[in-house]
């Protein structure tokens, strides 16, 4: 490590530290807004995200840091704030990413809010309380104050910083967020999505689909089903058919499926059995007082970041087929699939550990936490996807934790964690930008 290396960082580090107050006051800012998404607002209350992202922008703009600060905006009521700070030329870009849009309260979760409030952004027992304090407006918090200290330090970089924090995650309506940025030239060589990981490093993110199944059946009395599910003379007709129970092969024949993915479906960085399909929702028969004529499945497949979606749905497809070819009915009455359902589907990122961008963050962790990083693969799906899926490398590394009450009651984030990411992201800054000078 060169001197000047050695004294920027220094540098850095302690201008983190010495501003850790004013860093936990800027968070509690920002969680006090109500920024819920639009979309998922419960009756009766408002989302305040559009005036949160106009304060984020007022307030980035005010620091005089950044050579423009400004939004991109496809819904008036979703803006997404960018903002870049320019390089002395030479370097390689970073790339920043985040979303301010989060979750709603319920009631159920606001009764039991047991420490600090909602929307308080208290600090208690080294914790800070709010939702949004974990996913993800610590992780926004900790790269934006991670380009003041930087800016406040003196070091100015080869490449330029791009911070950039969206609208519409929550619902996964990238074509009003992240699908904005390249059209704007908010691209770069690497990036960091600071999404909840509780300071573990995720160069692999599972893929995602949605799915639609929808069974055809053959209505009638429920005084008929004998007729239905018993063999009958020649020249008897039969009766009615039950959807649901038609449903019901084809659910079989996906939990094998999901059984068979849990044993051989494997990736160095994914969790056992992360691949996996879950159904969130079955509707069949309208009618209480007769056998069902149709039925409908929803539900999800999240999957291995080392294959494909085309090649996930072929196998996801071929399970399907198979409990129909064994049915005289589902043969002659095929069932519909639609996917991707909902939304679109979600390529997965599986970035090699071994990437200079995600070597710059490993090095950057190791310096400031004196420990290698545990490197894993997402078990959840983000922006990050959608960006990968543009040619965007990319890697997911944040202070939240999943267990940390994300999308649930006692929503937090560890402030000492929060200080801790700061400083990492700072490093990798200037590992991967490259210092230019040190004023």
């Amino acid at each position: 490590m060169s001197s000047v290396t050695e004294q920027a960082q220094d540098r850095v580090l302690d201008t983190i530290e010495q501003t850790r107050r004013e860093l936990i006051t800027f968070l509690g800012e920002y969680v006090r807004f109500q920024s819920v998404n639009p979309e998922m607002v419960p009756e009766g209350t408002s989302t305040e995200l559009r005036q949160c992202q106009e304060w984020l922008r007022d307030r980035l703009h005010s620091w005089g840091i950044f050579d423009e600060v400004r939004c991109l905006v496809e819904d008036p009521e979703q803006p997404n704030v960018v903002a870049r700070r320019r390089g002395q030329g030479n370097g390689p870009a970073l790339l920043f990413n985040g979303h301010s849009d989060v979750v709603p309260v319920t009631p159920d979760q606001e009764a039991a809010w047991s420490v600090g409030s909602p929307w308080g952004g208290a600090v208690i027992d080294g914790k800070l309380w709010g939702r949004g304090a974990s996913d993800m407006k610590g992780g926004n918090a900790a790269f934006l104050w991670a380009i003041k200290a930087l800016a406040a330090a003196g070091v100015r970089l080869r490449g330029d910083l791009l911070a950039t924090v969206v609208s519409g995650e929550e619902t996964g309506h990238h074509t009003i967020g992240v699908d904005l940025l390249a059209a704007e030239g908010y691209v770069a060589p690497f990036g960091i999505l600071t999404e909840p990981t509780d300071l573990q490093v995720c160069p692999a993110t599972v893929g995602e689909f949605y799915f639609l199944i929808s069974v055809q059946g053959r209505s009638a009395s429920l005084a008929s089903r004998h007729l239905a599910v018993y063999p009958a003379p020649y020249g008897v007709p039969v009766a009615g058919v039950n959807a649901i129970e038609k449903m019901l092969k084809i659910q079989r024949a996906l939990v094998d499926l999901d059984r068979e993915w849990g044993v051989w479906q494997r990736h160095p960085l994914m969790v056992p059995g992360n691949m996996n399909i879950n159904f969130s929702r079955i509707h069949g028969g309208d009618i209480y007082s007769a056998i069902a004529d149709g039925c409908e499945l929803t539900g999800s497949v999240l999957f291995n970041p080392s294959l494909s979606f085309e090649q996930v749905l072929a196998e996801f497809r071929r399970a399907i087929d198979g409990a129909v070819q064994s049915d005289y009915w589902l043969r002659e009455h095929p069932p519909t699939i639609t996917v991707p359902y909902i939304l679109d589907q979600k390529e997965p990122i599986n970035l090699s550990p071994g990437h200079p961008g995600c070597k710059a963050l490993i090095d950057a962790y190791e310096e400031v936490m004196q420990t290698s990083p545990t490197l894993i693969c997402t078990t959840g799906t983000s922006d990050g996807n959608y960006l990968a899926a543009r040619g965007q490398a990319i890697v997911t590394f944040g202070p939240g934790a999943s267990n940390a009450g994300v999308h649930g009651p006692n929503e937090h984030v560890d402030v000492d964690r929060l200080v801790a990411a700061t400083k990492v992201i700072a490093l990798t800054a200037m590992e991967w930008c490259e210092i230019a000078a040190l004023d």
